[in-house]
């Protein structure tokens, strides 16, 4: 079959390091030589066809509780015109407590032979495609009609500033090459590991995608994703720079401290929280202690964390400190709370443009941790000024917005367009390689349908990033 417009690689064609003409010249513009950068676009071409891809975006967080899923549909007219999303359907699927059980002791005991992690990687591959099905049947979705499926995979270690002489490293679960085959869809996966190749930390991943739906004319713009690791994402107003002054970080804990002790005090994290902080009394001698000793909470962003520092292991030792104190687990748990709110306003203090920038910014709020209304009170009172929102006013509800994100990275995988990186990044360089392929039934299909689009007299010059999103808005019930 001979795709029309397909211009051929010449051959003995060497690439330069950054990887194509369209990247040297963000390099360029980056470095603020815009000689350069204005004579790299593109010669003028063929109309494009247009991009319409249906994604199904998957993840399970750091707190192992579910997997998520978005059902979207990505189109866009040509390169350089708006993104449009429609969130066809999103859903969670209970993780099976069996393999949440089994990763949480390998993680204590930090002895995993090379067998065990192998199987547990296929074992979540196997669990994400079972629950794939659990979802497309429940919403009478055909699996078959899906073009590609973003896994982000099941973090479980991630080493973004490595000791001298290591690497950048992480262990995320779920490998994609087993969902392609028990679901026969293209997978993306290993994002990660494909941000760490180029210099970066693998984590946060998201800037992107919160920049480009919360930027504002006027107003300062912040992010706080409190999932089992929270993170914090600043968007300038537009006129300050928008989406491309924008930085992001991991602030610490989110609610892995916290559900740790529901644990091991035998309550259900989920079920028993309300009724279990209702009466607790805070340590703030130990809070006192924590913020003062942590060596992540003083390191200087850039920066990214998970298990390997906020789980179950500190989680035991603050439970220690708190019982020898004479702490009820009430108040432990609540102890554990005022922490992780307290270390993220620490760290957004220190690090953010200051407290009269924060209190005239708005606060948007998302992941598992913005129902623990102890927490989003905590962080109220330590900047009333500030106008607090959900990330739902977007369009996107908070707990698909992560799934969204993986399902516009699995696209710009297979597109090999960059996305938008923060300023604070340990490099700016852009990444068009954004996560493994593992090709499925319909692939030549899918790639066909890359090539149709971004190859309208562009050669190999690359695509522009995408500078505006739009999220198609559901219709209320007059019910």
């Amino acid at each position: 079959m001979v795709i029309k417009g397909l211009i051929p690689a010449p051959k003995g064609r060497v690439r330069t390091a950054v990887g194509h003409k369209y990247l040297d010249a963000l390099q360029a513009h980056l470095n603020g030589d815009s000689d350069r950068s204005s004579s790299s676009s593109p010669p003028a071409g063929p109309k494009s066809p247009g991009l319409n891809l249906l994604i199904l975006g998957i993840t399970s967080g750091t707190a192992m509780d579910d997997i998520d899923f978005a059902l979207c549909r990505y189109t866009q007219e040509s390169p350089e015109a708006p993104l449009h999303l429609d969130l066809i359907q999103y859903d969670s699927v209970v993780m099976p407590s069996k393999i949440r059980t089994e990763i949480l002791s390998m993680l204590r005991e930090d002895a995993a032979p090379p067998s065990m992690l192998s199987q547990m990687d296929a074992e979540m591959g196997h669990t994400f495609a079972n629950a794939i099905h659990i979802f497309a049947h429940k919403h009478g979705i055909a699996v078959d009609d899906i073009d590609l499926i973003g896994s982000g995979g099941q973090l479980i270690t991630l080493t973004g500033k490595p000791a001298k002489g290591q690497h950048r490293s992480n262990m995320c679960l779920g490998e994609g090459a087993v969902i392609s085959a028990k679901t026969g869809v293209t997978t993306v996966s290993d994002y990660r590991t494909a941000e760490q190749a180029v210099g970066r930390q693998g984590a946060p991943l998201f800037a992107y995608l919160v920049g480009l739906l919360l930027h504002h004319p006027t107003r300062l713009q912040i992010c706080i994703t409190i999932g089992g690791i929270t993170t914090v994402c600043f968007i300038p107003s537009d006129k300050k720079g928008g989406i491309d002054a924008m930085y992001d970080w991991d602030t610490g804990p989110g609610t892995t401290l916290i559900d740790a002790a529901f644990r091991q005090f035998g309550l259900d994290p989920a079920a028993d929280q309300a009724r279990s902080l209702l009466h607790g009394q805070v340590c703030h001698e130990i809070i006192e202690e924590l913020l003062a000793n942590d060596e992540y909470l003083a390191k200087r962003p850039p920066k990214t964390t998970a298990r390997e520092i906020y789980g179950d292991a500190l989680a035991s030792r603050i439970i220690s400190m708190c019982l020898y104190r004479g702490c009820t687990p009430a108040d432990t748990i609540a102890t554990l709370t005022r922490f992780t709110s307290a270390s993220i306003a620490q760290q957004i203090l220190l690090y953010g443009p200051g407290r009269e920038a924060i209190n005239n910014a708005d606060i948007i709020v998302d992941g598992r941790g913005m129902t623990n209304t102890q927490l989003i009170a905590d962080l109220q009172a330590e900047f009333p000024g500030a106008q607090f929102g959900s990330f739902d006013r977007t369009g996107i509800p908070s707990n698909a917005k992560k799934a969204v994100g993986f399902a516009m990275q699995a696209m710009e995988a297979l597109l090999g367009r960059a996305l938008p990186v923060p300023t604070n990044a340990d490099v700016r360089r852009p990444n068009t390689i954004t996560g493994k392929l593992a090709p499925g039934l319909r692939w030549r299909e899918v790639i066909e349908k890359s090539v149709l689009f971004s190859d309208a007299g562009r050669g190999w010059e690359g695509l522009p990033e995408v500078r505006e999103l739009i999220v198609k808005q559901k219709e209320k019930s007059l019910a």
